[in-house]
């Protein structure tokens, strides 16, 4: 009797044991819901399979590094250009970016022989609610939004003001963008104008962008600008953008040009750096280069992921006559700049 006590406890145990780890093991399978499944998705045709068998592993690893450069690059390009353009504030970006932002800018500029000037700028948009995302309210200078770092046009030490208006948004497709706008400057003039861009990629490393505005401005009359962008990408951090841009208006005489080659690299998430080489000029009364030179841009943000600091030196040479004679003319900027971005966290590439 006492035998069969026994055995029928060590049994007992037993049983209990194993369904501890039954119940263990249980716990630690991870359901999987079929809906979640990504489907199996075969990379080649059926009747290649036995090619790609016989294939040495160092053929089929080299296909694969020659696509995954392929696929990085057609999809880097993008990325770095817009996180370039981002960082740097550029107009044309933020005035056709999805999210509402604002940057309160701070500059001081010191110019040789001239002295030292001082500017506040705001710029940038707030989307209004209700508008399905296409209305938006517009914070500019007089230079307006088609610029990028526009550093060489020869009336740039002037006293820029800012505008206020709105920026209805007609069309935004993958290559087309129409905008419809009006402004209000602070000298209570207005300026109405229909903007144009078309941007297309051509390979793998080039960006094409035309932007064309047509605007009519309280005082000054009927006016259109241009600009053509050629974007060359080099490698995972660095840039080259060739930029021109013309000015034809009522009120001058002929066509302001400008022409910009600008080499940009991400240093960091933190900080980037442009260096740049510009000319700029008019075609009447005398075709004449009235100002050309070189400078960089080291900007970087700082203490808060929303503040930024710019260093610019920048060298020039210029004469408004042909009858002057051209001076150099040595200049250096300190930005600071705070961002108001409705997005709780800067994109990061």
């Amino acid at each position: 009797m006492l035998i069969k006590i026994t055995v029928n406890t060590i049994l007992l145990c037993v049983f209990l044991l194993c369904k501890v780890a039954l119940a263990q093991t249980i716990d630690e399978i991870v359901i999987v819901e079929p809906a979640l499944v990504e489907p199996l998705i075969i990379a080649e045709p059926i009747e290649h399979i036995d090619q790609l068998a016989g294939e040495a592993p160092a053929e089929q690893q080299s296909k694969y590094w020659l696509d995954s450069s392929h696929d990085y690059i057609g999809g880097s390009a993008d990325g770095l250009v817009s996180w370039v353009d981002s960082f740097f504030a550029v107009p044309r970006y933020q005035y056709e970016s999805a999210s509402s932002s604002l940057r309160l800018r701070t500059q001081s500029e010191w110019e040789e022989g001239e002295g030292n000037s001082f500017k506040v700028k705001l710029r940038g948009k707030i989307r209004l609610p209700r508008a399905k995302k296409r209305i938006s309210l517009v914070f500019t200078d007089d230079e307006g939004d088609d610029d990028t770092q526009n550093v060489f046009i020869k009336d740039a030490n002037n006293e820029s003001k800012t505008n206020v208006g709105l920026s209805v948004n007609v069309r935004d497709g993958k290559r087309f963008r129409v905008d419809y706008g009006v402004r209000l400057s602070s000298s209570f003039k207005i300026k109405v104008n229909t903007r144009f861009r078309y941007q297309v990629h051509i390979g793998e490393y080039y960006v094409n962008r035309f932007t064309n505005t047509v605007y009519f401005n309280d005082g000054e009359g009927f006016g259109t600008t241009a600009s053509y962008e050629l974007d060359r990408v080099i490698d995972k951090s660095r840039f080259i953008r060739w930029s021109n841009k013309g000015k034809f208006a009522e009120d001058i005489d002929g066509v302001d040009w400008s022409s910009q080659l600008r080499l940009s690299e991400r240093l960091n998430e933190k900080s980037a750096i442009s260096k740049f080489i510009w000319a700029s000029g008019d075609t009447r009364p005398d075709y004449l280069t009235t100002s050309y030179g070189l400078g960089l841009t080291y900007r970087r943000s700082f203490l808060r992921s929303w503040l930024f600091y710019e260093l610019e030196p920048r060298y020039i040479w210029r004469r408004d006559t042909r009858q002057d004679n051209r001076e150099g003319v040595a200049l250096f900027t300190i930005r600071f700049e705070a961002l108001i971005d409705k997005s709780k966290k800067r994109k990061k590439w």
